[in-house]
């Protein structure tokens, strides 16, 4: 059996073959260090559970699903430019990770999620939304940024 007694940032509720898994990181479900590291370690934790077939995402959070990235851990980025890319990127894999999956994921949202919690959406099967209540942003594009995590490939027209 598999444990998920690790995670603070997420709950995780196994029942009849899906698995609830709860993003309550407050105080906005800000995208950041910690919150990546826990999906990192839930996503194996997932493939290997024999238990679960369905994964559905949802927010503790009324008004957000995820936030964005945290700015600061960003700022935190060396600004000399880097090597020339020989893999993708540790968020990038966690997102296709979760896209190639032999389980499916959905996305159930009530709430803003925005950068990288709208691209974490985009790499599921399928997304939900709250009438009214769900806002989807890429906000890299008014700063001039491309989406690094997928936005400009996964967007629908």
């Amino acid at each position: 059996m598999v444990s998920y007694e690790s995670l603070n940032s997420l709950r995780v509720k196994v029942e009849r073959g899906v698995a609830w898994v709860t993003i309550d990181h407050p105080p906005i479900n800000l995208f950041d260090l910690p919150l990546f590291l826990e999906l990192s370690q839930l996503v194996p934790l997932l493939e290997q559970d024999p238990e679960v077939r369905v994964i559905v995402f949802q927010s503790a959070d009324p008004d957000f699903f995820i936030a964005h990235a945290d700015v600061n851990w960003i700022l935190t980025l060396p600004e000399a430019k880097p090597p020339k890319l020989t893999q993708i990127g540790p968020f990038v894999a966690l997102l296709e990770r979760l896209r190639r999956m032999p389980k499916v994921s959905i996305g159930a949202i009530a709430g803003i999620a925005r950068g990288g919690g709208s691209e974490f959406l985009l790499s599921l099967d399928m997304r939900f939304a709250a009438r009214g209540k769900t806002r989807l942003a890429q906000p890299e594009v008014a700063l001039g940024i491309i989406p690094a995590g997928g936005g400009t490939q996964r967007l629908a027209r």
